[in-house]
């Protein structure tokens, strides 16, 4: 294992920490009653604006050392994939901030399936993070904890399911559906995205077995 692949992968794990930050301040917002969702906002995306700068410098890193690497791509696109489930978070943040301050219609039961499906995303992360710290110590260990996310991907897969058939059988005004469905989506979304970082994962490491 090279020094440059040691570099992107801690580079790589600090991306994570702040999606993980982002993660556990939408986890309070949704959660708290007396919260400032607009503060929370700011602040979710600001660390966005992190992760878009990291994930642009660490881009740059990567092509300059790729002859090198021969899973160069595979980082690419962990790096593309891990972007985008940031930017989801900011805008779910947004439009929860939105549900709460302008349209005030509350269900107790799709609250909930939100909130598990955040709880889902922080444990897929979680092991996202492990998974690359693992990934220049303990190949297979690192694939265990990749196999966790594809797991975890189902469990919300199951989730936004049961989140939709909830959605649609609310009589609510349009406004509620259109923003509540975009949340979901979006959470949908980051599971995948981070089901496809596990993959990639599961091919670095087997590459270095």
């Amino acid at each position: 294992m090279s020094v440059p692949e040691l570099n992107i992968e801690e580079q790589v794990q600090n991306i994570l920490n702040n999606i993980l930050d982002q993660l556990r301040l939408l986890y309070q917002q949704f959660m708290e009653n007396d919260v400032n969702h607009m503060q929370i906002y700011s602040k979710i995306d600001g660390l966005k604006s992190v992760v878009e700068d990291s994930k642009y410098k660490l881009g740059e890193y990567i092509i300059k050392v790729k002859e090198g690497i021969e899973t160069a791509s595979l980082y690419l696109d962990i790096l593309n994939y891990i972007e985008k489930v940031s930017q989801n978070l900011s805008a779910v943040s947004y439009r929860y901030t939105v549900l709460q301050s302008k349209i005030k219609i509350e269900d107790k039961i799709i609250q909930s399936l939100l909130i598990s499906m955040i709880e889902k995303l922080i444990a897929a992360t979680s092991n996202a993070l492990e998974s690359f710290r693992l990934l220049s110590l303990n190949t297979k260990k690192s694939a265990e904890k990749a196999r966790n996310i594809i797991k975890i991907e189902e469990e919300v897969d199951d989730l936004y399911r049961n989140f939709e058939l909830k959605l649609f059988e609310k009589e609510s005004e349009l406004a509620f559906m259109m923003l509540t469905k975009d949340i979901g989506d979006r959470l949908e979304d980051c599971a995948d995205l981070l089901r496809d970082t596990a993959n990639n994962i599961l091919y670095i490491s087997y590459l270095r077995e």
